[in-house]
């Protein structure tokens, strides 16, 4: 009897998805502190510093705990990116405030940053230890992530991604699976264009890094398909119709789904790039996620495997008749799969172009003379997981062909 060849882990926290869902945070909150029989619950909630208050959720949710009886801090402390004093401070102001949960409420800089915090409070230390190699060995404090983009994935995946402010690098730390993703798309309604534009290619990045990640299985690779499906098509319709709640639903399923896929299946060189370009540079971590992967994908196009994964995409989105009139991409498919491969390249260019995202690196202010410093920086797991690889020189070529 022939063994099977298939071997693979696969981590998922409890998800509850729908609109309308914020308005059970009070009562799932509840649910997760029941069995440590918390008589005056206290919540430590973290932010970004305008969602809550500009959007009105604030009042809502204040008047949702209240009539639970339920006390909370609010931590609205969170910039564009999650910093390593964010968090300790963070940490702190739990521990002063004698709160029992966090629940990370934003983009995904607020919900790194909540989990971040959640793991120090039960692990103690300051979150540079972990960047130096200290794990989270305890878990972390209870926490429920809220996330008000389609983008990231941060609520469904176990690491945090925080920058060193004085060290001025960005790392991972791991270990830190959330109690609940708690998911409503009338959250990502608040969204201007541009930042729905720039999580939004954040999630399809992740969904086709996944895809063909050397991290990839057979089940990671279903949602990455099934992410890819719901992004393509969606991407472009939501960036003409901000207010449409269907295509905001699409779009945080799609989201959700490339979050599970890359938590377990990895991502790639698009990633490795990104981290130093966006402390160096000051760029959104989505638009140049979004600028790199036409060329991270035509690099990863010498590999069989990848080709023929690439054909699928290709396949899927002339068939969801994605931007037909729009672009530079050939209207007619090829029949070979080298070529649809090399056609999705093109397909992503022009969805990209069309929600405003830069194709080449000179349009947002990274010339020649910044590559070496940029290659001397790429590393980190997800460079590692890329399907093809890499060398100094590759990586070199690839920001050259950006340019």
């Amino acid at each position: 009897m022939k063994l099977s060849t298939i071997k693979f882990d696969f981590n998922i926290p409890r998800i509850s998805f729908g609109i309308g869902k914020i308005n059970d945070l009070g009562r799932e909150l509840l649910n997760i502190l029941k069995p440590i029989e918390i008589k005056n619950p206290k919540v430590f909630i973290v932010s970004g510093k305008e969602f809550l208050r500009k959007s009105g959720y604030q009042n809502s949710i204040k008047n949702n705990l209240e009539k639970l009886n339920i006390n909370f801090e609010i931590y609205d402390k969170v910039n564009k990116e999650p910093t390593t004093s964010i968090v300790n401070n963070g940490r702190d102001i739990f521990l002063k405030e004698k709160c029992n949960i966090t629940v990370g409420i934003g983009g995904g800089s607020a919900l790194d940053s909540a989990k971040a915090i959640a793991g120090l409070v039960t692990n103690g230390g300051t979150i540079e230890d972990y960047h130096a190699g200290k794990e989270f060995i305890k878990a972390p404090i209870p926490f429920i992530l809220c996330p008000t983009t389609s983008g990231t994935g941060s609520e469904v995946s176990n690491n945090a991604v925080i920058i060193d402010e004085k060290k001025g690098i960005k790392q991972s730390v791991r270990g830190l699976w959330t109690n609940l993703a708690l998911l409503d798309p009338e959250l990502t309604l608040f969204l201007p264009k541009s930042l729905t534009a720039q999580t939004s290619a954040d999630a399809l990045v992740q969904a086709i890094e996944s895809l063909v990640s050397k991290g990839s299985n057979f089940i990671s690779d279903l949602f990455a398909k099934e992410s890819i499906k719901l992004l393509g098509e969606n991407l472009p319709k939501v960036y003409d119709d901000l207010n449409n709640i269907e295509l905001r639903e699409n779009m945080m399923l799609g989201s959700l789904l490339d979050g599970i896929s890359f938590a377990n299946g990895k991502l790639g060189a698009v990633h490795g790039f990104a981290h130093p370009i966006g402390v160096k540079y000051g760029i959104s971590h989505g638009l140049i996620c979004g600028l790199l992967l036409p060329y991270v994908m035509e690099y990863n196009s010498k590999l069989d495997g990848v080709v023929e994964k690439f054909a699928w995409i290709a396949d899927l989105f002339y068939e969801q008749k994605i931007l037909t009139d729009y672009g530079d991409c050939p209207k007619q498919i090829p029949s070979d799969k080298k070529g649809k491969a090399k056609w999705s390249v093109e397909k992503i260019k022009d969805i990209f172009s069309y929600i405003e995202i830069p194709l080449h690196l000179k349009e947002i202010g990274i010339n020649e003379k910044d590559v070496d410093n940029i290659v001397k920086d790429t590393k980190g797991t997800s460079l590692a997981n890329n399907p093809r690889e890499t060398n100094e020189e590759d990586l070199r070529k690839i920001l050259l062909n950006a340019l």
